[in-house]
């Protein structure tokens, strides 16, 4: 009897020993298989649909929704809109009612722009309100911020937002519009070579069609049949009691990124199907010629100044105050001394649309803000934000960046905001 005893402790200690293992290990093996380190806290308010500094929990940070094709709707103003899902109201953009009513108690601030202001929301809103409200003006004042961007919105859709949630009665106390990017780069990557007019949406060809094929829908009906196997066994594990286990956590969190890479797939796949079809006036808008790239640059950076200007004339009629910067980019010449990791992971070395896009872009981006600036609008120049920066802000090779960047990027348009009041 003693003999078995000591057999059930040994196996007992060796189960205790492998246990103790398995669930050390995610954290010496997180970096491998997830490319970063292991956070179970993180990966735990992902699971739980908990994440506050991200509103949805398939965004990470440095990266813009995967699948947005997808997930994005046609919408009568503001050309497209994001599916209402966990994390987003019902008008289809990220965090609350972009509708708000002004009181003496409350500031009610509304970003705008592209992936990068949606980001800038997500990752740092906490931030900028802590930065206002250190100051004497807003110290006693509850800050309420709302978000009117999505990834790949361009000019002028900061502009229709706007003005369109103003229509239904939003009352702003400041609006901030970061942009820039997209408005020199989307026009030339994703219009110019599909004869889609460049003040159009991005990718409005494919927009404008994707749910009038049968194909179109097959491959739709795939990308929502990968993306409720996801739900479910996010909600299946998230309502076990095995979510406590580290080692879980690590496998369904690898699990997960398998699920959303294959998302991503079949959005490229969506793509493939949708530009393979004919042309037609409703997708592509007036027919518009290019010559000359250089000058075709000086329209868009035109646009993108006579849009900002529009929201200034209608802070003026909403009684707002109107923040307009233009966002740095890793391919604008000069603008940062990029380290080795920002070569490897945020930077093409080869041939790539954006690069040279942003290249000869940014300074006519530059001309027309200091205009915006003489004629009196708050517009500030932040391409130049890193130029004597030494660590790493950029995260991928579009024009995200990782937390310093975003709150760096938060400092200034605080400080910006607060020498004026």
């Amino acid at each position: 009897m003693g003999q078995f005893k000591k057999q059930i402790s040994s196996i007992f200690i060796v189960l205790l020993i492998i246990l103790v293992i398995l669930e050390l290990s995610p954290f010496l093996m997180g970096r491998y298989f997830l490319g970063e380190g292991f956070s179970r806290s993180e990966i735990q308010k992902a699971l739980l649909n908990q994440t506050d500094a991200v509103e949805d929990s398939t965004v990470k940070l440095g990266t813009d929704d995967g699948g947005y094709l997808g997930e994005h709707l046609l919408h009568p103003y503001l050309g497209f809109v994001s599916i209402p899902r966990a994390g987003y109201n019902q008008y289809g953009f990220p965090g609350p009612d972009p509708i708000t009513q002004k009181d003496d108690q409350t500031l009610n601030i509304c970003i705008t722009g592209g992936s990068v202001a949606k980001q800038l929301y997500q990752f740092t809103k906490d931030r900028i309100k802590t930065n206002l409200q250190n100051h004497p003006a807003f110290k006693n004042k509850k800050i309420h911020i709302v978000l009117l961007a999505l990834g790949g919105f361009k000019q002028p859709q900061q502009l229709l937002s706007v003005n369109y949630f103003m229509t239904l009665g939003a009352q702003y106390d400041i609006v901030i519009n970061l942009d820039g990017f997209n408005e020199i780069v989307l026009p030339y990557s994703d219009n110019l070579p599909f004869g889609v007019f460049p003040s159009y949406p991005r990718h409005w060809n494919i927009y404008s069609r994707k749910r009038m094929d049968q194909k179109v829908i097959l491959q739709l009906g795939k990308q929502a049949e990968l993306k409720d196997r996801q739900e479910h066994a996010r909600q299946r594990l998230a309502g076990s009691f095995l979510r406590h286990s580290n080692f879980i956590l690590l496998l369904w969190k690898i699990s997960d990124m398998n699920k959303h890479n294959q998302v991503l797939v079949s959005e490229a796949k969506l793509r493939e199907i949708i530009e393979k079809q004919g042309t037609d006036y409703q997708s592509t808008g007036p027919e518009f010629t290019v010559r000359d790239t250089s000058n075709f640059f000086k329209q868009q950076a035109l646009f993108w100044a006579q849009s900002s200007q529009q929201i200034a004339a209608l802070s003026q009629t909403g009684n707002f105050q109107y923040f307009h910067f233009l966002q740095p980019n890793q391919y604008d010449e000069g603008s940062k001394p990029l380290t080795p990791e920002e070569l490897e992971v945020a930077y093409e070395q080869g041939p790539f649309s954006y690069k040279d896009a942003a290249r000869q872009g940014y300074p006519m981006l530059r001309t027309e803000g200091q205009k915006l600036q003489e004629s009196g609008i708050n517009f500030t120049d932040l391409s130049l934000l890193f130029k004597n920066e030494t660590r790493t802000v950029y995260s991928d090779k579009c024009c995200h960046f990782n937390q310093l960047g975003y709150n760096s990027l938060a400092d200034q348009i605080a400080r910006k905001i607060l020498e004026v009041q």
